[in-house]
């Protein structure tokens, strides 16, 4: 629990896979201008390519601990660490060179009096729950979301984008070159309100069946949500289930 009372905590499951490649981590801050604060973030190592697990593990260590020693405004401490955690994967592949190719999504928020600042890159999720709606923030860097776009504006149909067998690709990625696109905003925070963060391995539940288990378990702690996500999850039992992390923050009730 962070120093104002805000509760989170985090779950994951391996799936079907050999090998755990997200990884998650969070610091308390200490109180400043913004407040006391908490900084969450979640990183998916690509599957498929070398050390995804070290990518996303390096990732996120990388990125609190220039979160937890910079200064400045929260959406500034989020782009040092971004910019450093993308540079700390560069190292390593420099290090080794048989690492050449390893990547990892990432999605990260900094808490702080009365909302929250993020930063994502990739396909991983950040979600708002409130009064029992459910409603994703970040934009996806996917050819699905490209294709999608393209439907709206009336270039392809609907069906096409559906039917491309590249959705699935991601468009941007950290692994030590420079990073095609980020996504950041902020957004305020009211009492109770649930912040998730989550890798693409949650897309068997869906929006609507994670927002249903955080309405069964409206009164549980930040961690007992993110647990029974993944037991939903495990119980859906996808064939070829990818793995999937989830952290929850509950927003102070005072």
């Amino acid at each position: 629990m962070a120093a104002d009372g805000r509760d989170f905590g985090g779950s994951a499951t391996v799936g079907s896979r050999r090998r755990q490649e997200d990884a998650w981590g969070a610091e308390i801050l200490p109180a400043d201008e913004y407040g006391a604060g908490l900084v969450v973030v979640v990183a998916d190592g690509m599957g498929g390519q070398p050390a995804g697990d070290e990518a996303s593990s390096v990732a996120c260590q990388a990125f609190l601990e220039v979160c937890t020693g910079a200064s400045g405004a929260p959406g500034q401490r989020l782009r040092e660490a971004l910019d450093y955690a993308n540079g700390q994967v560069r190292a390593a592949v420099a290090a080794s060179p048989e690492l050449w190719g390893m990547g990892t999504t990432l999605v990260a928020a900094c808490f702080h009096t009365g909302g929250c600042d993020w930063v994502s890159v990739g396909d991983s999720f950040l979600f708002h729950y409130r009064g029992g709606r459910m409603r994703r923030i970040n934009p996806l860097h996917t050819v699905g979301a490209e294709l999608d776009e393209r439907a709206r504006r009336g270039e392809i149909t609907a069906a096409q984008a559906a039917a491309d067998p590249e959705r699935a690709l991601i468009t941007s990625v950290i692994m030590g070159l420079p990073v095609e696109e980020v996504a950041e905003g902020g957004m305020p925070l009211e009492p109770d309100d649930l912040v998730i963060l989550a890798t693409d391995g949650v897309e068997p539940l869906g929006e609507d069946g994670i927002a249903s288990v955080c309405g069964e378990q409206r009164e549980a702690g930040a961690g007992e949500i993110a647990a029974a996500i993944i037991r939903r999850i495990e119980e859906i039992g996808s064939r070829n289930q990818d793995n999937a992390t989830v952290v929850v923050v509950r927003q102070p009730s005072t």
